[in-house]
């Protein structure tokens, strides 16, 4: 049998040979990507005596049309299976061709419907697999199926089956160009894996424009057959089905986390709604991350409110990709998903997750304090933060005719990590988990009137501001810090705010 060859213009020598005895797999978005590759590889087979070119489920001439007539084998003898025998007309495909190629030497260009695949699982798949092997490999025959449609699960499938197909490869588009993936091929020249190019239509022939770059090549080497598929809670999706067979959706953490712990490059969709599970959501981010390496997509979509800067942090340095808000729509957030295809989480794993958890959580006190309590306070929190959470300390200039005393009464502190104290006539707060593009916003919910009528300004310290602090003497001594559970309201309000029964008139 003569060479044949892959029409891919630019692509390296080694990936474009077919072996004889070979099934190779492509797998395009759509079937007239499938129609051009296979005109393509007619066309430089014109040495052939025959080909036989099939179509499960449509015709195969649109195959055949952008041939000249000196172009390609010098015989080709057509096959086609209509939609209703589809089923039948897959199980039956290595007899077909066994009826209609000749005794030795021929090439089999079949497409084949990524939907009339998915019934063949497993140990059926590889059976089917094994008898179109046996059937090309006994004869010499070269066969290459073109699937065409929801591919993004095939190739996982075809991994495991490497001894009985000789190649793997897919066309997809990505971000506005078509990409032409090699998950691996073998022939004469070797075996090789995870190639990727970015590639355009030239008549029907495939020109790759460049090879990837070092960093695109460091992707792939960590990446696997599944990067296309999505392993998601059901939460996450709001209940929708799964958009494709592309979708697995789980119903809890442990069943997700199952699947996930298999996969290679997926995308992994973890939703939270409560703030009580960030911890145990972490741990289980890290273990994901540090069992299956940098090319799994670690997604989390906040489902309530419930996560704050430092816990986003927290989930980012932890090994996920991505955190999604809340306020953002379904649809949006799919976008958002895509945005992240081909990328390898680029951070690096703390040794101890727990030791990551605990600088990302506020100490359990808050509130007012005294001056001292707030320099000692503020001063061990900057040192042990080793700049993992942004943290803001502020001075406040009450306004003329506010007291430091009248603005504290407007002070109402809800969140662990907040406090704050009176200072040289100022209000000093310390925000734990507050970044600059926060603050405002931050005071904005910590006063109950606003808090531009209340203050001058503010301006922001650093470690040595709060360190050069002094005691303050005079003025009223607040109450001490209190320790505060998870769940409770951490400011306590000075004892000179407390109400008082006040007796008017005489005795009666």
């Amino acid at each position: 049998m003569k060479t044949i060859s892959l029409a891919i213009d630019g692509l390296p020598y080694e990936l474009t040979r077919l072996r004889t005895g070979g099934v190779y797999w492509i797998a395009c978005a759509d079937a007239a990507h499938a129609d051009l590759f296979a005109a393509g590889v007619l066309a430089g087979s014109a040495e052939l005596p025959l080909a036989v070119v099939g179509a499960l489920g449509r015709s195969p001439a649109p195959m055949v049309a952008p041939l000249a007539a000196e172009q390609g084998p010098a015989r080709i003898r057509l096959y086609e299976a209509t939609v209703a025998d589809l089923p039948s007309a897959v199980r039956a495909l290595p007899i077909d061709l066994a009826r209609c190629a000749a005794a030795r030497g021929t090439l089999c260009v079949v497409q084949v419907p990524a939907a009339a695949l998915e019934n063949l699982e497993g140990a059926h798949l590889a059976r089917w697999c094994g008898q179109l092997h046996d059937w090309a490999a006994a004869g010499g025959h070269c066969v290459l199926l073109l699937c065409h449609g929801e591919v993004a699960t095939l190739a996982p499938r075809l991994l495991p089956l490497n001894r009985l197909c000789a190649g793997v490869a897919q066309l997809y588009p990505h971000r506005g160009a078509l990409q032409y993936l090699v998950h691996y091929w073998s022939n004469a020249e070797g075996v090789f894996a995870h190639r990727d190019f970015e590639s355009e239509w030239r008549g029907f022939h495939l020109h790759v424009m460049a090879d990837g770059d070092g960093l695109m090549a460091a992707v792939l080497a960590q990446e696997g057959g599944d990067r296309f598929l999505y392993l998601a809670q059901a939460q996450a999706l709001e209940g929708a089905p799964p958009f494709s067979p592309a979708w697995r959706l789980f119903d809890n953490w442990s069943a997700l986390m199952a699947g996930a712990l298999q996969a290679q490059a997926a995308t992994v969709v973890l939703s939270i709604d409560e703030n009580a599970d960030v911890d145990a959501l972490t741990r289980i981010v890290f273990h994901l991350r540090s069992e299956r390496g940098n090319g799994l997509k670690l997604v989390v979509r906040e489902m309530q409110p419930c996560l704050r800067y430092a816990d986003e942090r927290l989930l980012l340095e932890s090994g996920a990709s991505l955190v999604a808000p809340s306020s953002l729509p379904l649809a949006r957030f799919l976008t958002l998903l895509e945005t992240i295809q081909g990328q390898v989480w680029q951070g690096r794993l703390p040794q101890d997750p727990e030791r990551l958890i605990r600088l990302h959580r506020p100490p359990d006190v808050g509130g007012i304090v005294t001056p001292v309590q707030f320099r000692q306070l503020a001063g061990e929190l900057l040192d042990q933060g080793e700049g993992v959470v942004e943290s803001a300390v502020l001075v406040l200039q009450p306004v003329a005719g506010v007291s430091p005393v009248q603005a504290l009464q407007q002070l109402q502190m809800r969140r662990r990590g907040d406090f704050a104290c009176m200072h040289a006539g100022q209000v000093w707060l310390f925000l734990f988990a507050c970044r600059s593009d926060g603050i405002e916003r931050a005071l904005g919910n910590l006063f109950r009137l606003p808090w531009r009528e209340l203050f001058d300004g503010y301006q922001r310290l650093v470690g040595h501001d709060v360190a050069a602090m002094g005691a303050s003497e005079g003025g009223v001594a607040p109450p001490q810090p209190r320790q505060v559970p998870v769940m409770a309201p951490v400011a306590q309000a000075p004892s000179w705010t407390a109400p008082r029964p006040i007796r008017l008139g005489g005795e009666r």
